[in-house]
């Protein structure tokens, strides 16, 4: 999906977007094609296949502009928009374009699972000379839209006839939060969640590591979190807990304890600081394995947790 995501940026941020439908070159001397609009011009900025197919559609100003700023190693302006369109067209993704109709752009990424962005038209004003697309963004997953974005990107491009060609005279770019739509709110929260679980799968496994490097020397494990630390004015100890918050039992919306200990044994766990809030508890031993309970109970953890991938742990 980040790729998709990505590859949706590189057509929306730089000052680019737009290609010609298959038609649109179509005609003869006798019937010519009609005059290309200012969508169809926007869609030629990328996957056109002249020589000048971006440079034909930015003013003349800024063309001349970016040619003075040419230091003539190959990395103009220019050239680098030309080098992103060229990247996105052979990115890997099946890319259709539409100039007609209320999509813009549809790139799919096969595999397991399905990936799928699209750029939709919000709006297509056309005044005079003067035309405003607003494009928006749309993910989905499998067929189900991801409503995990921190905000929701819109995007304006205002294009400009000049010498009978449709040139690209202005980007705006600016962000919705629907602050009381439901599926972006559970969204939001479920992307907290999971960012929230994972620091936490990383602090217990500190607390592991640290109460190993504690037996080491002490003959026998912390009881407390407060004895893993590394304080000021205390002889340094590799593997001791230097993270305050964890020391002090609270980080990243969990609380942590360790039970169970009688130097020979002991039980760390992590449970959410907010009861009933979907976040799981953690909990490992000193054998290290760490699992999870999905009731975000400690109790159902140490009892009978599932195991947890524990991507810090080293490889065996």
């Amino acid at each position: 999906m980040r790729r998709l995501l990505a590859l949706a940026v590189v057509f929306l941020l730089p000052s680019l977007l737009v290609a010609q439908g298959p038609d649109a070159q179509s005609g003869s001397a006798l019937n010519p094609p009609p005059p290309q609009t200012a969508r169809q011009a926007l869609i030629e900025m990328f996957f056109g296949t002249a020589a000048n197919h971006l440079e034909k559609h930015l003013p003349d100003v800024t063309r001349k502009t970016f040619k003075r700023m040419d230091t003539g190693d190959g990395q103009s302006y220019l050239s680098q928009f030309s080098m992103l369109a060229n990247q996105a067209k052979a990115g890997g993704a099946a890319l259709q374009t539409f100039d007609t109709g209320p999509t813009l752009l549809i790139a799919e990424q096969p595999g397991q699972p399905a990936e799928k962005v699209e750029i939709t038209i919000e709006r297509d004003d056309l005044i005079g000379d003067e035309d405003q697309i607003e494009l928006g963004l749309r993910m989905t997953r499998n067929g189900k839209e991801d409503t995990n974005l921190p905000v929701i990107p819109r995007f304006t491009f205002i294009m400009k006839t000049e010498s009978e060609v449709w040139r690209l005279n202005e980007i705006s770019v600016t962000v919705r939060l629907p602050l009381a739509d439901p599926d972006f709110l559970n969204g939001l929260e479920d992307r907290q969640r999971s960012q929230n679980e994972q620091m936490t799968i990383f602090a217990v496994h500190q607390v592991v590591v640290a109460e190993k490097g504690y037996q080491s020397t002490h003959d026998g494990f912390a009881c407390t979190l407060a004895a893993l630390a590394n304080r000021p004015g205390r002889q340094p100890q590799q593997g001791l807990l230097y993270d305050r918050p964890l020391v002090g039992g609270q980080e990243n919306g969990y609380v942590f304890a360790i039970s169970g200990c009688d130097g020979t044994h002991y039980k760390i766990v992590a449970e959410p600081a907010i009861p009933d809030s979907g976040g799981r508890a953690f909990c490992s031993d000193e054998n290290g394995a760490i699992r999870a309970a999905a009731d975000g109970k400690a109790t159902t953890c140490l009892a009978n947790g599932e195991p947890v991938q524990d991507q810090f742990a080293p490889a065996n």
